[in-house]
């Protein structure tokens, strides 16, 4: 079987990079554009709401100049009538979404600590809910996932005014909000109405909201009738326990089965950008690229210390 991947490392605080193209000895001659990734294994809740059945499966296409309008219309009137109210007077006065050093528990103080670099504006009102001290993305990954889309831009196929990027789990807003600063259309799911309302608060003090629209829903299901050019995944982990594995399976121990959901997701668009436990395993990430595909993964630090995988698909991945 032909396989290769392609293995890069990022420091978002000093931009450093280094990349690892590892190819079976078999296959050290062959062009890697011509096989697929696989690499190694590292060492190592709430119900869904439910939504229409959909029967049919329109084909999914980037987006040109020529059929823009047309096609965010058709796309805003699909998702509207088939999602979920975001329900914005909902009452959640039994929530906690602002915090302090008084009233946060215990069990949160290291992410609390942390509060900066999760969102550089903290100070200024952020809200989120207790699963979105553990689940958000830091600020300045966010940043550096924004940079990996804009460099989509400089392709000859792709016009930056016209990219729409899918947050397929957007929590409590920490991705979309940068993607939009970055200048791109945001179509961001979540079945949490509690987390929506984080995440357009949210957006709205780092003034993206109006790059974004906001769907209440589940995104397995609303995909057949979503389109976009770049899907990016950021599922549920299953909590902080993740690190206790030391290989975490995708497809087992994730609440989504993850390589359902990949193939959901490349019903829209084969440019997927999937962050991931750092801990993931190496081989069903690039094996979910396919014969003739590259998956490039990114393994990403902050801080000098590993945060997170980041597994690249499509255009997005490198090719040198």
């Amino acid at each position: 079987m032909n396989e290769s991947a392609i293995h890069s490392q990022r420091d978002v605080e000093s931009g450093a990079t280094s990349i690892t193209v590892e190819l079976p000895s078999n296959l050290k001659r062959k062009r890697k554009n011509r096989t697929r990734g696989r690499g190694r294994g590292k060492k190592a809740n709430t119900k869904q709401p439910e939504t229409p059945e959909i029967e049919s499966k329109p084909e999914s296409r980037v987006t040109t100049a020529e059929n823009e309008n047309e096609a965010q219309e058709h796309q805003q009137d699909s998702l509207e009538s088939l999602s979920l109210p975001i329900l914005p007077d909902f009452d959640f006065k039994e929530e906690q979404l602002s915090w302090s050093s008084e009233s946060i528990p215990k069990r949160l103080q290291k992410y609390w600590r942390q509060r900066h670099s999760l969102f550089s504006r903290f100070d200024d009102g952020i809200k989120l809910d207790e699963e979105g001290w553990y689940s958000v993305t830091p600020e300045k990954v966010a940043i550096h996932c924004a940079s990996r889309c804009k460099a989509l831009c400089a392709k000859p196929e792709y016009s930056p005014k016209e990219l729409v990027i899918i947050d397929a789990f957007c929590g409590v807003g920490g991705n979309s909000i940068q993607f939009a600063l970055a200048g791109f259309k945001v179509v961001s799911f979540d079945i949490d109405p509690l987390k929506l309302t984080c995440a357009k608060h949210n957006a709205e003090l780092y003034g993206a909201l109006e790059n974004i629209t906001f769907i209440r829903g589940d995104f397995l299901q609303l995909a057949c009738v979503t389109k976009g050019d770049i899907v990016f995944l950021s599922p549920p982990w299953g909590g902080p326990e993740y690190l206790s594995h030391d290989i975490f399976d995708i497809k087992e121990m994730m609440p989504i089965d993850g390589e359902k959901l990949f193939h959901a997701a490349s019903q829209i668009s084969k440019n997927i950008m999937y962050y991931m436990p750092r801990n993931s395993n190496l081989e069903q990430l690039t094996n979910l690229a396919g014969l003739g595909n590259i998956c490039e993964i990114e393994e990403v630090y902050l801080n000098n210390r590993a945060k997170v995988l980041i597994a690249y698909f499509g255009s997005l991945a490198i090719e040198e």
